[in-house]
């Protein structure tokens, strides 16, 4: 019988957290984790067997959401008295399919901030009773300790979207933009500095639109956009010792100029992704997207001229409603006329309630599947040329895990990335985790460049 149907109050005195899809959700998901720690419940990793299991789902795509049925059912098989909950945007946006998942006992559709609550209002007991004890003024990191690759942590300074383009469910399953105090922010860049992390992302659903929602419900006449998260980000380069901020996504319409003049602080990670989703201004307008292709290589051209080494990553999407063969021949050269240091190619799968699932002339399947080839491919050739210009060069790695040992146990394996997000690996024998060392770039193997620490003569 599942944990849900037996009477009396259930104790829940552990508990494991399975995490898909963004950056967003992870940071999420590690906030959930310090609430439960506070409450006195132990965390243990996903797949060991424990009183209460959470999956915090992703519905991006179609496939995302066959992941999120499979892990609920995974779940209540490892530990069949389980208390199992889903989570997140699928939970979200399909509450009713995600019940339906066998062992499934809550699903959050709202008020995710007090999961803690929420539990508690549906019965269960967290922490170990009287048996145990715990302590709620314990700091998180003897509650929940940053995992062993602690040097890079997301921080979410935002959530939700207004934009609601054609093709994403994600303003549905997040609603409207909603930002965090910067106070706030701040206070949490600190903590992690504290605790070791030497790197922090700023990620969101469209941090590009952080700060102007507050405006907007004080009544006061809205900031340019970009501009109160260019006032964040110089926030954190003024009053953190943090050595890296990165910048997780922004939108290529969300870009001031006084943001860029913060890059002159070396802090600030040269590595910037845009979501393209289309180099075709056919399917840019069919999409929604508040950009042109002629505005978007203008963005490009402005972030090059101040950093000629950034590295510039896309998302794209292939097979959306109406796209022709010349659409897509147009957005594939144009991708390559940008040359990315990366792609993420997405095939467009419909989602439920979204304007772009009611359009009509689908693209078939195998076309989708054949276009996104194409593009990888494309993709892949402008990601290792973007690379091989670095093969010799010097560059300052941030080192953040510890690789296996060789047969030679003296010898520690270490990898790391630059700024501009070039992977390092190297052999020493002192402990670089959290480090950053000059290193020289050497031979490249796919994505990983052999690096050598640099000694001044």
């Amino acid at each position: 019988m599942n944990l849900a149907q037996t009477p009396g109050p259930r104790r829940i005195r552990s508990a494991s957290i399975a995490t898909l899809g963004c950056k967003l959700n992870q940071a999420e998901s590690y906030r959930v984790q310090v609430e439960l720690a506070r409450a006195g419940v132990d965390m243990v990793p996903f797949g060991d067997p424990t009183d209460l299991t959470i999956i915090n789902t992703c519905t991006v795509t179609h496939v995302a959401d066959q992941q999120g049925r499979q892990l609920l059912r995974r779940a209540a098989r490892i530990s069949p008295g389980s208390y199992v909950v889903a989570m997140g945007c699928y939970a979200q946006v399909a509450p009713d399919e995600v019940r339906a998942v066998g062992g499934v006992d809550y699903v959050v559709t709202a008020r995710k901030e007090q999961l803690v609550e929420q539990l508690e209002e549906q019965g269960l007991v967290l922490g170990p009773g009287d048996d145990g004890e715990t302590d709620p003024h314990a700091s998180p990191d003897a509650l929940v300790p940053l995992p062993a690759s602690r040097v890079r942590q997301f921080v979410k300074i935002q959530d939700g979207c207004d934009d609601f383009c054609t093709y994403c469910i994600v303003p549905f399953a997040r609603g409207h933009s909603l930002s965090r105090p910067a106070d706030d922010i701040v206070h949490d860049v600190n903590s992690l500095v504290e605790r070791g992390c030497r790197e922090v992302v700023l990620t969101g659903v469209q941090i590009g639109a952080y700060g102007r929602d507050r405006y907007y419900l004080k009544g006061q006449q809205l900031p340019p956009p970009g501009a109160p998260l260019a006032a964040l980000v110089r926030r954190l380069l003024d009053e953190t010792h943090v050595a890296r901020v990165r910048i997780s996504s922004i939108q290529p319409q969300d870009w001031p100029e006084e943001f860029l003049e913060l890059f002159a602080d070396r802090r600030l990670c040269r590595h910037l992704h845009l979501p393209l989703q289309s180099g075709c201004d056919i399917t840019l307008r069919r999409m929604a997207r508040r950009y042109t292709t002629a505005g978007f290589a203008d963005l490009v051209d402005r972030l090059r001229g101040r950093m000629p080494d950034v590295a510039i990553t896309a998302d794209m999407i292939t097979g959306f409603p109406g796209e022709s063969e010349a659409e897509h021949s147009e957005s594939v050269g144009f991708a390559r006329a940008i040359e990315f240091a990366d792609v993420h190619v997405f095939r467009y799968s419909p989602r439920r309630g979204t304007a772009a699932s009611r359009m009509g002339d689908h693209v078939p399947p195998e076309v989708k599947k054949r276009r996104s080839e194409e593009l990888r491919e494309a993709a892949g050739a402008m990601g290792a040329a973007y690379r091989e210009r670095f093969v010799g060069s010097r560059s300052a790695v941030l080192w953040e895990e510890e690789l296996a040992r060789g047969e030679d146990e003296t010898r520690r394996g270490w990898a790391g990335l630059t700024d501009n997000y070039l992977r390092v690996e190297l052999t020493a024998d002192e402990d670089l985790l959290g480090a950053t060392s000059e290193v020289t770039l050497g031979r490249l193997s796919g994505r990983v460049f052999a690096g050598t620490l640099w000694r001044e003569a």
